[in-house]
């Protein structure tokens, strides 16, 4: 075998191994690319998830106040209702005994009232009554009582007979 012979040979191993590297280092460097490529959107999906995740977080946070402060307007305004319903319940309880005390003195003076009108017309009846008596008493004193019962045709006895009627 030739030097030559074994160096064509060699050349193309060496060739070969060139190409061969050549092809990793291409490879290893797409991969290299590759993994910074993958690192930094991770790192900027990181950044921008966390910058999300922030955001996120901050509304959350912004809603939960602003219904903290909804929740404090809603709890005064419910206070607010309970003092003026306790108000009226108080203003409704007052008025109600007076009310109640009202409606004792009117039937009280109803009642005073009704007996006065019961003492009138026992008045009034009785006094009816007297007046009866009365009237009864002027009407017999003042006719005279009759000695004999006079018939009435007696006016024209008496022109017949001329005298006053005897009895036959």
């Amino acid at each position: 075998m030739t030097t030559e012979t074994i160096r064509q040979p060699l050349e193309e191993r060496e060739l070969e191994l060139a190409l061969r590297e050549a092809e990793l280092n291409r490879r290893e460097s797409a991969l290299r690319r590759a993994e910074e490529a993958r690192a930094d959107e991770e790192e900027g999906s990181s950044a921008r998830a966390s910058s999300a995740l922030e955001a996120e977080l901050e509304a959350k946070i912004a809603a939960a106040e602003a219904r903290e402060r909804e929740l404090e307007r809603t709890i005064g305004a419910v206070e607010a209702q309970r003092d003026r319903l306790d108000a009226v319940r108080a203003e409704y309880e007052s008025r109600r005994d007076m009310l109640k005390d009202r409606s004792r003195e009117v039937e009280a003076e109803r009642d005073r009232l009704r007996a006065d009108q019961a003492r009138l017309v026992t008045a009034s009846m009785e006094l009816e009554d007297r007046e009866r008596a009365a009237a009864l008493l002027e009407q017999q004193l003042e006719k005279p009582a009759p000695a004999s019962p006079r018939p009435a045709d007696a006016d024209w006895w008496e022109k017949q007979l001329g005298a006053p009627l005897e009895a036959a």
